[in-house]
């Protein structure tokens, strides 16, 4: 088990991101029907780093 450990740590490159999110999308539905608030965003947030999202009318 220690060396597929070992093997899988190898091949994996190393990264500078604490978190990755990749092509996310999501909507809502209210009284006004469905509206797309995130259409296939992605970003990487490196360690120590404060990231938000703010919509149009500045809530987030």
């Amino acid at each position: 088990m220690a060396t597929l450990l070992a093997k899988a740590a190898e091949e994996t490159p190393a990264t500078s991101h604490a978190a990755r999110i990749a092509h996310v999308s999501k909507s809502f539905t209210g009284p006004a029907g469905s509206q797309l608030v995130l259409d296939d965003v992605s970003l990487d947030v490196a360690p120590g780093e404060f990231v938000t999202i703010l919509g149009a009318s500045g809530c987030g």
